[in-house]
């Protein structure tokens, strides 16, 4: 009987404890530094230790507790300097705490005991405001904090602490990026399968924590992490619009016969060509501003090109960061014709898909979700709310109004890779016009294109980041900055003209060159002219490399005759 009144703690090891109902003298526990006046406790008599049967009692360890679930707690004897609790911020060093061993979190025996260690997690929270200072792990995302750094809110039936951001979130939101309401749940783990362990946000496409909140669609599966539908969030006054949720992307009701098309951006009769040799040199599809290519449709009254996937682009597609059906526009909204691209951040003429200000061009919003792009080796998916910047040049895209960044970028959920819309849309092959061979894209910095340990540009001769993507020529060793290969504004139809209010002749888009004049247009690279100085300007150009030749030859001839006979 005596034995089993007899314990050996792991904070007075000398000696085994024995229990006693009661004490002559009022003492002092050594694990709560509070008096041990009544009620049974535990002794050892040579040394003068008493414990509380309750503090002697305590777990040795806790686990996911509230204050603190992402590690272990570890309970641990009196220390020789003061230790600090970061619940209720007071220093002491007389009595038990509990410590966590991978982030040096620490808690006392007090404060880890008001909190329940094993809540039902199966109850709806009802969060109230929490005004006392202390380090806490929020319950819905997961991330440790301070409530002097961020509000916090305690649930009322499990006393779980959690960011006023997160606690506030509502409970279905509708977003641009999924067709249904999405629910916050409060435990992931409760609705997807724990053995599922790769689950990716659908807006950042990092990985999930299951043990936390998210929102999550039971009809096709989507899950977004809690702060990633903030950016994404369909304004109140949509969230009901049925509309978005039966559009799909809507072809056009066809006028064809034969090979012959109709289209409401243009006025003739649009007929097919299928050789490779009817392919006109130097000519740009009218919607993609890309060379054309076969199978194209042409009009032979207007000197008018279109690539057959332009031709068939649907009137209305739906965008994953838009909240609204974009409208496909063949025109502008400026009389020049040039429009901002919000996804690629460039400028260009050609089709694009509007909805008032918002303006993707068709080739950055006929990207798939998912894209396997053959300079990476992993496949790469459209991470909507992703702040990371683009590996291929370490840019980011930002909006020109807010100077945040949108649209995201792809990433590669295997190697932490990242691309940008801007890098995402260069063609895999491109010709420089002094160069004779095509220029290949590649990321590869090896000896294999340039042997030396310094990286310059063999266009602009300034140094390069060998780190960035680049153009190159196997067989001449030749290598460039993908923007000196395919220009500032690759996608600018330069030599169009366009009438403008502001002056009395025609204008033409022309390449600005080191020789132009200073121009206070947004772009630096573009200049306007008036057509009557351009055709002034050919003809001086023409006269000039006929001059030179005219001297080449002079100093030719003179070379020959000096030569002995």
């Amino acid at each position: 009987m005596l034995r089993e009144m007899e314990i050996q703690h792991f904070s007075h090891e000398e000696h085994p404890l024995m229990l006693v109902e009661e004490l002559e003298n009022e003492v002092v526990c050594s694990g709560c530094d509070k008096s041990v006046s009544c009620g049974p406790a535990y002794k050892c008599y040579p040394c003068k230790f008493f414990l509380h049967k309750s503090c002697a009692e305590l777990p040795r360890e806790i686990q996911h507790h509230p204050l603190h679930p992402n590690h272990t707690l570890l309970l641990k004897a009196p220390s020789k300097n003061f230790r600090y609790c970061d619940a209720c911020l007071k220093y002491s060093k007389r009595v038990f705490f509990y410590h966590c061993n991978s982030c040096n979190f620490d808690l006392d025996i007090e404060c880890a005991s008001i909190w329940p260690t094993k809540p039902d997690d199966c109850h709806q929270h009802e969060f109230v405001p929490f005004f006392q200072q202390i380090q806490f792990t929020c319950i819905l995302c997961g991330e440790d904090c301070s409530t002097a750094a961020q509000p916090a809110q305690v649930c009322r039936i499990c006393q779980h602490l959690a960011h006023t951001l997160c606690a506030l979130k509502p409970r279905t939101i509708k977003i641009a990026a999924d067709r249904h309401l999405l629910t916050l749940i409060y435990s992931l783990s409760k609705v997807i399968m724990e053995e599922h362990d790769d689950v990716f946000c659908e807006l950042c496409c990092k990985k999930v924590n299951l043990k936390y909140a998210g929102y999550y669609c039971q009809k096709c599966d989507f899950v977004s992490h809690l702060q990633c539908v903030g950016i994404n969030i369909c304004p109140p006054s949509e969230t009901l619009d049925s509309s978005i949720d039966l559009i799909e992307d809507i072809d056009f009701e066809e006028v064809e016969e034969g090979d012959v098309l109709q289209r409401f951006y243009h006025q003739h009769s649009l007929i097919i060509s299928r050789d490779e040799v009817e392919v006109h040199d130097h000519k740009l599809c009218e919607g993609c501003m890309q060379s054309i290519s076969a199978p194209f449709y042409s009009c032979e009254q207007c000197n008018y090109f279109l690539h057959s996937t332009c031709a068939r682009l649907p009137l209305k597609k739906r965008y994953p960061s838009h909240s609204h059906p974009l409208t496909l526009s063949a025109r502008g909204n400026y009389i020049d014709g040039i429009e901002y691209c919000q996804a690629c951040g460039g400028y260009s003429h050609g089709f694009a898909y509007t909805f008032h200000n918002y303006r993707l061009d068709i080739r950055c919003c006929s990207i798939p979700k998912s894209l396997k792009h053959e300079v990476h080796q992993h496949s790469l998916n459209h991470a909507i709310s992703s702040l990371e910047t683009c590996n291929a040049c370490d840019g980011w895209n930002k909006c020109r109004d807010c100077n945040r960044p949108h649209n995201g970028v792809f990433v590669c959920t295997k190697c932490n890779f990242a691309l940008g819309f801007e890098c995402a849309t260069l063609p895999l092959k491109a010709k420089y016009e002094y160069h004779p061979h095509p220029l290949s894209l590649t990321h590869i910095a090896t000896a294999e294109y340039d042997d030396s340990e310094e990286y310059y540009c063999l266009i602009c001769e300034e140094e390069r980041n060998s780190n960035h993507w680049f153009y190159c020529c196997i067989q001449c060793n030749f290598v460039a900055h993908p923007k000196c290969v395919v220009g500032q504004n690759p996608y600018i139809n330069y030599g169009r003209s366009f009438i403008s209010k502001d002056h009395q002749h025609l204008l033409t888009f022309v390449r600005k060159t080191k020789a132009s004049r200073p121009s206070t247009t947004t772009e630096s690279t573009l200049l306007f002219i008036p057509t009557v100085t351009l055709d002034l300007l050919n003809e001086e150009l023409e006269q000039e490399e006929e001059d030179d030749d005219d001297v080449g030859k002079d100093k030719e001839a003179e070379a020959l005759a000096k030569e002995p006979r």
